[in-house]
């Protein structure tokens, strides 16, 4: 191989596994209340969705 196909090969390792790895930290981080679809939505909160289930 080449230097600059090892060159490469290694840059593109990094952005595929650095990307990963940000996205895992930054979806622990998230608060699982506020994200998503309804996001804090009227009703999506757990006590409601929870009578819903049992009703």
């Amino acid at each position: 191989m080449s230097t600059s196909a090892l060159f490469l090969l290694v840059l593109f390792i990094v952005v595929v596994w650095g990307g990963l790895g940000l996205s895992a930290v930054l979806l622990a981080r998230s608060d699982d209340n506020t994200t998503g679809e309804l996001g804090n939505a009227p009703g999506t909160d757990d006590e409601t969705l929870m009578h819903r289930v049992h009703a």
